[in-house]
């Protein structure tokens, strides 16, 4: 039988396995990733949860207390508004302007919310004549009105508008009720709830809202 013999390796050799095997014994795995902390996960959930809930929030106190949905009954604000047209009013801290369309009080005196456009505000004085509107003897431009009027209602003229009050008529000069009848007359600031910004329907209208 021949002897078996062992490799031989010159001493360069061995001294370069040994430094190899140094190194592979210095050389630490890299540590496995942690899997996420439920308590992380949990609090993550939670500020997304909080966050949805504050936004909701803040929508529903905007149109509570800032904007209101509201829908126009009737023609009296035609063409400019059309029966069944859903609007947004302005309502906080609104003070009545004129030109403004706005939505009056149920109390206004027809039992019911009421769509006119301010004509003139509490100091102001009105005049009709012959279907031209005169605010402090000045005629009004009026391009919405559709159709020649000449209704001027039962009350007399000129009208001064007491601080406090507006006088409101629709555009729809002959098919409205408005301040130049006594059922409704002057009104009160009070009961003008805000201004008609914006139409969302139909949406063939959408718009800002003149």
């Amino acid at each position: 039988m021949e002897e078996q013999r062992l490799p031989h390796h010159s001493d360069e050799e061995i001294d370069a396995i040994l430094d190899a095997l140094d190194r592979m014994g210095q050389a630490k795995p890299a540590p496995a990733p942690k899997p996420e902390q439920p308590d992380n996960l949990r609090r993550e959930i939670f500020e997304w949860v909080r966050t949805l809930a504050i936004a909701a929030l803040a929508a529903v106190a905007l149109f509570v207390f800032v904007f209101r949905f509201v829908m126009v009954e009737g023609v009296s604000m035609e063409p400019t508004l059309q029966n069944g047209d859903q609007l947004i009013m302005l309502s906080l801290f609104y003070t009545p302007e004129n030109g403004d369309i706005v939505i009056l009080s149920d109390k206004t005196g027809l039992d019911k919310p009421l769509v006119k456009r301010v004509i003139a505000t509490g100091g102001q004085t009105v005049e009709l004549d012959g279907g031209t509107v005169f605010v402090d003897g000045e005629p009004l431009t009026e391009p919405y009105v559709p159709e020649a009027w000449v209704d001027e209602g039962n009350l007399t003229y000129p009208l001064t508008v007491p601080e406090g009050s507006v006088f409101v008529m629709g555009d729809n000069r002959n098919h409205s009720t408005d301040s130049r009848s006594s059922s409704i007359g002057l009104v009160d600031e009070d009961e003008v709830l805000g201004k008609i910004i914006f139409r969302i329907f139909p949406l063939s209208r959408i718009g800002l809202i003149d």
